[in-house]
């Protein structure tokens, strides 16, 4: 009896990083030249791994840019991240915040035209402006519920969602591999509805059994170079 294909896992990398004051103070030429070196180096990993960048600065006064990186290859996606600081603007950044998560896989029988980078379901991550991230700890007692209780409460949150139709929610799990127990992407086409849906899910009984969820990250997806020239 032939054995069922499994599910790869998808290894997900939320970076957010600090541009130093030092970098503001090189002059035009040296910033130009710094910029575009670093945007190279960006660049040469975009077609093995899936990439979004947001602008956080003015927005928090400990983050300027976040990187989220997804790959199903780890040690990759591991050298790539470290590669951030090692050239051009990227030795003047300073990581403010690092998660790690894994997402479940496509189904392996989904055709690789509807995959992107061959492990990635398209249109399923990265889709909107707008993106709430923060990590999630759980409290003890969430664990002590049976799976019908947990299933229960999971549904009712999720009917929630449902009611925003240009809202994306994906989970990405921690365990084992980063403090939190699982890190929460919410993605909005406005602003207004991913506060309002914020709102709403923050009065959830599901909510009884979160530990903890700071911080709580609000990021505009712009192109690095657009962020680059913002904050320098």
């Amino acid at each position: 009896m032939e054995k069922p294909k499994k599910y790869a896992n998808i290894y997900s990398s939320f970076m957010l990083v600090k541009l130093q004051p030092e970098f503001r103070r090189l002059i035009s030429n040296e910033k130009i030249a710094a910029k575009q070196e670093f945007e190279n180096m960006v660049g040469t990993a975009q077609e093995k791994l899936f990439l979004r960048t947001y602008m956080v600065s003015g927005l928090r006064s400990d983050s300027d840019i976040l990187f989220w990186r997804m790959s199903d290859d780890l040690p990759y996606l591991q050298e790539v991240c470290a590669r951030t600081f090692s050239a051009g603007a990227g030795r003047y950044m300073t990581p403010s915040f690092c998660y790690l998560g894994v997402h479940q896989g496509p189904d392996p029988a989904l055709p690789r035209k509807d995959l992107d980078f061959g492990f990635l379901p398209k249109d399923t991550f990265g889709r909107h402006r707008y993106m709430l991230l923060h990590p999630v700890i759980k409290a003890h007692t969430w664990y002590e519920l049976s799976d019908a209780e947990r299933e229960k409460l999971t549904a009712e949150r999720a009917q929630v969602v449902s009611r925003y139709r240009d809202i994306q929610e994906n989970f990405f799990l921690s365990y084992g591999l980063d403090e939190p127990d699982m890190i929460v992407a919410r993605e909005a086409k406005s602003l207004e509805d991913l506060t309002a849906a914020t709102h709403e899910l923050r009065q959830q009984r599901i909510k009884n059994y979160t530990c903890s969820d700071k911080p709580v990250l609000l990021c505009l997806g712009r192109d690095l170079r657009e962020i680059m020239d913002a904050i320098s």
